[in-house]
């Protein structure tokens, strides 16, 4: 496991300038998600999301944290591939909320992409261990997700299982029990989103809940 930052080694005005550019970066890519370009002829959906500036507040937020809890470990080497983690989370949050899809154009470019930036960050840090320990938590994540949707295709989709294993790198990078708080989390928040929706009449016993956000959430929730 890697000691993360606990706030004194990062300046504040390292966190606001990260604050500020994951603001002005998520208001381009709400923007963006607003035209609903990412939808295909098989989504049933209703009219697109029209909360464009959310993605800014989001991201905005989680580039701060990420910058906190983070920091210069591996001499700041770490960091890219959390900051660009978070923005993929916003994206995907927003178009499986909307149309119940993790789209494989966002998901599978970014496996080469973090892989990338998780050597660059092990090799900031000296410690191979660390890239193994990813490596293996990104399988089993990826495993236990796969069998989960094979017995309960109704609970889990493809693009659910997509996910995890980025997940599971990023995460089992930092150590396998962030891995496992982010796997636990993840059905919990994922539990209590249905329940609320349930309480609120918003869905049925039977209606499909995307699972992805409770995914990601799940693993800022082990992040911090």
């Amino acid at each position: 496991m890697l000691a993360l930052a606990a706030d004194p080694g990062v300046a504040t005005w390292v966190l606001v300038l990260l604050a500020l550019a994951g603001a002005a970066l998520g208001a381009v890519t709400g923007r963006a998600l607003a035209v609903a370009d990412y939808r295909i002829e098989s989504d049933e959906a209703g009219a697109p999301p029209r909360h464009w500036w959310w993605p800014a507040v989001a991201l905005g937020l989680l580039w701060a944290v990420v910058g906190w809890r983070i920091g210069d470990l591996a001499g700041w080497a770490a960091l890219p591939a959390y900051l660009l983690f978070a923005w993929l989370a916003v994206g995907l949050v927003w178009i499986d909320a909307d149309v119940h899809r993790l789209p494989d154009g966002l998901v599978l470019p970014a496996y080469p992409a973090l892989l990338v930036l998780v050597v660059v960050a092990t090799a900031g840090l000296g410690d191979w261990g660390a890239l193994v320990r990813a490596l293996a938590c990104m399988a089993a994540m990826y495993a236990l997700y796969f069998l989960m949707a094979i017995v309960s295709p109704s609970s889990l989709g493809f693009g659910d299982v997509k996910l995890s294993g980025l997940i599971g790198l990023l995460l089992g990078w930092l150590g396998v029990g962030e891995a496992f708080v982010g796997l636990l989390a993840g059905f919990l928040v994922g539990g209590l989103i249905a329940v609320v929706m349930l309480v609120g009449r918003r869905v049925g016993l039977r209606s499909h809940i995307a699972f992805g956000p409770s995914m990601l959430v799940g693993a800022f929730v082990a992040l911090v």
